[in-house]
Order: C-alpha cells, then structure tokens, then sequence
C-alpha cells in the first residue's frame, strides 16, 4: 500500500510542489518508523547467539583439508555428532546426505582442532548449495533494473494524459504493485489449492524459473514499446524539429511530445511485478528454508546480497554499453535519441542465457521438504519480500 503511494501521490508532489516537500514526505514516515522501532525494542525476541555460521564453514572447509587423506567411515553413524545439548555444538540437527562427500571427512572424530559435527558439515553443504543458484538470481536483479531505472526517461515524452489531467512518468510503475497483487491472488486462490490436489506442488525452483521467464517477456515487451516509439519519432519528424530548436531546445518541452501513451508501459511493469512473486519470493524462500536453522539470518542476507550484486552488474553493463558506443549512445539522456530498444533487448538476451545456466543448474538441485510452517501462505511471503527488499522505484 505504501509503495502505491509512493508511486502515485510521492511522485505527483515532486513534481508539483518541488523535491523539498516531496523527500520531505518520506522523512516524516521515516522519524515515525524510527520511533515506533525504538519504543517497541523491549517487545522484540532475541535469541540466544550460537556464534557466526562463518567460523563453522571454514572449520569444515579446514577440517576436509586436514582430513582428506584418511579413510571415510562405511556408515555415516560413524561420523562424530555429540547430543544438540553438548558444549559448544549447535543446538539442532541434520541428517546425512551424499552430496559433497568430501567434506563428510572433516566429521570424522579424531577429537583434533579440526573437530566438527556431522551437523555442521550437513549446514556448511546447505549454503554451498545455493551459491551456484545465487549467481543465476544475480543476473535476474540485474536484468530486473533497467524497467525502473530506464522506463520513466521515455515516459518523460510520450503522452502522458490521464483524462483532463498529466500523470508523472514514473508514477506508471505503480502497474508493478498490481502485478503483484495479481499474481499472488492467482497463485494463492486458483493454483496452490489446483497443484495441492493433484498431489503436484511447485516446487522453489520451478517457481524462481517462471519467474525468469515472465521477467523476459517483460523486457521483450519493454523493447517493442520502444521500437514504436522510436518509429513515431522519425515518422513525425521530432528529431529535426529538436534539432531546429538550437542549444535551447528541452525534450521535455510539450511540442516534442511523442502521439503514443504512457499506458502501454502498464505492460512490461506488471509483468515485472508478476516475475516477482515467482522469482523473489521464491528465492527468498529457498535461501531461507533450504540452510540450517543456524544460517537463517545468513540466507536471507544472501537473498538481498542478489539485489546488492544485480544492481551493481546492471551499472556495469550500462557503462560497458556506454563505451562501446561512444558515438551512438544506447542510452542516451534525451530519450529522442539513443538506443533504448537496443538495451531492453540486450537484457533480455542475457536473462535468456541465465535462465539457461538457471535451469541446468536447478535441476540437479535437491530440494529438502518444507514444513508447513517454514512456507507459509504467498500473501504473507509478500508481506515480507515487502519490508526486505527494494520496491518500485518513484524516480
């Protein structure tokens, strides 16, 4: 709901009354976040510290090394796991598997300082588990960016009326928080209790992988929108009538305005907030129920280090594109100019082959089950993703 009004009533007030009141709106909602955070700190759960995952996934990284040239146990029983309760150990367990056997060895009891349980060597195989989905994520942040970041600058020029009145740019994109909302009534009402009787639920990974797909189509619409629009420029003649206009000319000016409306960027924002629900969620979900009890706090950190990563490689690829084209800008800051569609297709291609090592990667990935109260319902996961993640961007 906030991020609606950030999107519609934030922005308008930008660019109406000045960015003074406009960053002042947020600050107030801020002190008050602040404060409610503080007066509310006595309510909050702490519990007890079982010491950083870090120090426990290097000791078994350590102890295989150590280990590697002794010979493994015939039965995982004969590998060292004292009781939860014992001193120093962590106060849950985990059962056998048999993937990365190599580093079942740092268990074997020798009782050195190299000393681990079988426990922190079944947590340690969880969180490597996911790095190499972790880099897949990466690529769907970074292909996510460029929908908020590059839209609004052709919205600035396209028809922008909404009856008798003009919308901001960038208040388009509250099209994303309707996908969303969408996507999780879909998903929630209609699919879960469709795929809960046919005894076929969908999996994190499968989940994650329409995710990407949908966020293709959104880029792929993204870019036919641009290649009309660019079409409309040349075919009425609005880069001559800038050019004309000297050193003076601003393409925002109303007589540069392009005849194709803003609404058809409804498109590709909703379909990014459809992506969304399958992609973020689900890979928060996964970097949170597929770790230890232990390294919960650490994967979801590692679900918002994807956004971090992605936003960082999005800028990357912007100045690559950039110095690649020095004479013909791709993204150009007047939005007459430039190459937009070009990028929107870039992007795309990339997801296209992330989604690719995507899928190699996910299918030899086994998911662990999940208890009904590690999942919980889609609408809450939203709530969350809500509170942790970044939202739709308002410039």
């Amino acid at each position: 709901m906030l991020a609606q009004v950030a999107t519609t009533v934030v922005v308008g007030v930008q660019e109406s009354k000045g960015y003074g009141i406009g960053f002042g709106i947020p600050t107030i909602f801020f002190g008050v976040a602040i404060a409610a955070f503080i007066f509310g700190y006595k309510l909050y759960v702490r519990l007890p510290v079982e010491g950083s995952p870090f120090t426990r996934i290097w000791r078994v990284c350590a102890g295989a090394v150590a280990k590697r040239k002794m010979a493994a146990p015939a039965s995982p029983t004969d590998l060292y796991e004292p009781p939860p309760d014992a001193k120093k150990n962590v106060q849950f367990k985990m059962p056998h598997t048999h993937h990365m056997q190599c580093l079942d060895k740092a268990a074997i009891n020798t009782g050195d300082i190299y000393q681990v349980s079988l426990t922190e060597v079944e947590e340690t195989k969880a969180f490597l588990g996911i790095v190499p989905l972790f880099m897949c994520i990466c690529i769907y942040q970074m292909a996510y960016d460029p929908i908020f970041t590059l839209l609004p600058y052709p919205g600035n020029v396209m028809d922008r009326r909404m009856g008798s009145t003009e919308i901001p740019a960038s208040s388009i994109s509250f099209a994303n928080t309707f996908g969303v909302l969408f996507t999780v009534a879909i998903y929630d009402f209609i699919v879960v209790p469709i795929t809960q009787k046919m005894n076929r639920p969908i999996s994190m990974t499968l989940r994650i992988g329409l995710g990407f797909v949908i966020q293709i189509m959104a880029l792929v619409s993204a870019a036919l929108i641009e290649m009309a629009r660019y079409k409309l420029v040349q075919s009425k003649g609005l880069v001559a009538k800038f050019n004309a206009g000297g050193a003076t000319a601003d393409a925002m000016n109303p007589a540069y305005t392009e005849p194709m409306s803003i609404w058809w960027q409804f498109i590709p924002y909703f379909l990014t907030g459809m992506s969304e629900v399958f992609t973020n969620i689900g890979t928060m979900e996964l970097f949170y129920t597929q770790v230890s009890p232990g390294m919960r706090s650490l994967g979801t950190s590692v679900y918002l280090l994807t956004v971090a990563v992605g936003t960082y490689m999005a800028s990357a690829l912007n100045m690559l594109v950039t110095v690649a084209s020095p004479n013909d800008l791709w993204v150009a800051n007047n939005p007459l100019f430039g190459h937009y569609d070009w990028y929107f297709w870039l992007n795309a291609a990339i997801l296209t082959a992330g989604l690719g090592a995507y899928v190699t990667i996910a299918r030899g990935y086994k998911e662990k089950p999940v208890t009904g109260a590690e999942q919980g319902s889609e609408t809450e996961r939203v709530q969350l993703l809500s509170v942790m993640t970044r939202g739709p961007h308002t410039e």
